[in-house]
């Protein structure tokens, strides 16, 4: 694998500098994920930064019923630095699940030397500084359209705006991270492909 070229490949990575790009690659370890394997598990200890090369992952957790609840569903065409939920708020108690959807290549970053690598290098921290304020917007997304907006309208947007996780995310998933049964997905499904079929009459 040429490390080099595809790290460069990375839409995230594209304003570094080489310099900065060959500092990633010596801190980074790759690591290829089949289809649901999982990266991550309830109550595992997991401290690492890492970012999606190609692929589609899920990350997840158990409610009280027992019934997973899907909050994020990143893939490719969504790349930023990413870590387990709870990281962010330093929870000691883990409860997230972080799994391959299809296979998935990403790289892992030790936290501390990703953050040390940040601080010596202006283009890896603004990249983080945007990664992390990148990550906050998803979440204030997803808040207001389950505020604001009905299943429909999420749905349409989530076709419209994540065309490679609704073409390769199971059903169920997609459904369980809209918020909507599967039942209810597949009468938007019909709906929207007969509109669409509408259009071109």
């Amino acid at each position: 694998m040429d490390l080099f070229k595809t790290f460069r490949n990375i839409v995230f990575f594209q304003e570094l500098s080489d310099e900065e790009i060959n500092v990633l690659i010596n801190i980074s370890t790759p690591k290829l994920l089949q289809k649901k394997q999982k990266l991550v598990e309830p109550g595992q200890s997991f401290s690492q930064l890492f970012i999606l090369s190609n692929g589609l992952l899920r990350f997840f957790f158990d409610d009280e019923n027992g019934i997973e609840t899907n909050l994020f569903l990143p893939s490719e065409k969504e790349a930023v630095i990413m870590a387990s939920p709870e990281s962010y708020a330093e929870e000691s108690e883990r409860k997230y699940t972080i799994e391959a959807v299809i296979e998935t290549q990403i790289f892992l970053f030790d936290k501390n030397e990703f953050e040390e690598a940040a601080f010596k290098h202006r283009g890896i921290y603004n990249m983080y500084l945007r990664s992390l304020k990148q990550v906050i917007n998803i979440l204030k997304v997803r808040t207001e359209q389950f505020c604001s907006t009905s299943p429909h309208s999420r749905y349409e947007e989530f076709l419209q705006n994540r065309p490679f996780t609704s073409q390769n995310a199971n059903r169920k998933y997609i459904a369980n991270f809209l918020g909507i049964t599967p039942n209810s997905l597949s009468r938007m499904t019909a709906r929207v492909h007969k509109k669409r079929n509408d259009r071109k009459k």
